[in-house]
């Protein structure tokens, strides 16, 4: 999902120097800034925005409960008990986790990632992708987050 929204926002910016700042943006800031970015864009048709911004949202919710599984839980019990300490708060609590609802968040983020990949498709054709790579292709490597990249 992160890469996909890298490459979203790259698109969306329709810029490959978008490479040089989404390395230094969180999965959460890709999501508000396409989302901020979609509603301006006035090469969208508004059919094509209403979808990618619910591809948007689903990538929002997804990235939430994924940052809930992963950030939240400090340790694990026998069986599939997860010890979590939710956000700020200093309350223990015991959750738990099993195998397969861990697989249904990972088929979640992969389902979410399609549907953004789809809406972004719809919205800017089929070689919206490319414009990321763009950049990384004539320097011969990555974009790193840092300065002196």
């Amino acid at each position: 999902m992160e890469r996909m929204l890298r490459a979203a926002f790259s698109a969306l910016v329709g810029s490959k120097y978008a490479a040089v700042v989404d390395g230094r943006l969180t999965v959460a800031n890709l999501i508000e800034d396409c989302e901020r970015i979609t509603t301006y864009h006035t090469g969208i048709t508004q059919p094509a925005k209403e979808a990618l911004r619910a591809a948007l949202k689903a990538c929002h919710d997804a990235n939430r409960e994924r940052n809930r599984v992963i950030h939240d839980s400090w340790a694990t019990r026998p069986g599939s008990v997860t010890v979590t300490l939710p956000g700020t708060s200093h309350e223990v609590m015991v959750s738990a986790r099993t195998v397969a609802e861990a697989r249904q968040l990972a088929d979640q983020v992969a389902a979410v990632t399609e549907a953004l990949k789809a809406a972004m498709a719809g919205a800017l054709g089929s070689g919206w992708a490319l414009v990321e790579d763009e950049l990384r292709a004539e320097l011969g490597h990555d974009i790193r987050a840092e300065p002196g990249g």
